[in-house]
């Protein structure tokens, strides 16, 4: 007498093996949705701090919060320093009032402080790096017109130039300004972020 077919056996293979290539693609396309995270975009667990603007593009009225560890810098320590700097760095100029604003920091943090250099306001970027340490960058280029009154008078002996007020500036790179004497006219450009200036007589 012939065998009939065990089809209850046959439909149970056909639905297990199903089940299993539905479990495979499931399984597939979650690892590629979570390679695809991992690889396109940042670990969320990351402290890694993220304040990297660049000094110019920070804007006058900006702080970027720094996320190292917590600094005990006050914004007082950190104008007092800004000023000891800035007296270290150009001693023959009067530095008044320092100003920073308030804190608390974390290492990495990103302010403008403002300072008075020979009456005129000056900004400058200062970034935390410790509890007792910043660093710092002029928001735009400052420049001295004494300078170029200097070369002026060292190209024509025995006259007087005149850059009139301020004799501090901060400027951007490119500009330019004009200095007198009592027979000629000077033309001055602002070279580059250090301050360097090139003038031509008219």
């Amino acid at each position: 007498m012939p065998k009939r077919p065990r089809t209850g056996l046959v439909i149970g293979l056909v639905l297990g093996g199903l089940a299993l290539l539905a479990i495979v693609l499931v399984g597939a396309a979650l690892l590629a949705a979570n390679s695809y995270v991992a690889s396109d975009g940042p670990d969320p667990t990351s402290t890694s701090p993220t304040a990297t603007t660049a000094p110019a593009a920070i804007g006058d009225a900006t702080t970027v919060p720094g996320t190292g560890p917590r600094s005990s810098m006050t914004a007082t320590a950190a104008a007092a320093t800004m000023r000891r700097e800035q007296e270290r760095t150009t001693p023959d100029l009067a530095v008044g009032t320092t100003t920073c604003p308030a804190g608390p920091y974390r290492v990495g943090h990103r302010m403008v402080c403002l300072l008075e250099l020979e009456g005129t306001e000056v900004s400058y970027v200062v970034e935390i790096t410790s509890d007792t340490s910043i660093n710092l960058t002029a928001l735009r280029t400052i420049i001295d017109t004494r300078k170029a009154a200097a070369l002026i008078e060292g190209s024509e002996p025995g006259t007087t130039a005149d850059c009139g007020p301020p004799r501090i500036r901060q400027v951007e790179v490119g500009a330019t300004f004009a200095c007198t004497t009592a027979t000629s006219t000077w033309d001055f450009t602002v070279q580059d972020e250090d301050g360097q200036l090139s003038g031509v007589r008219r």
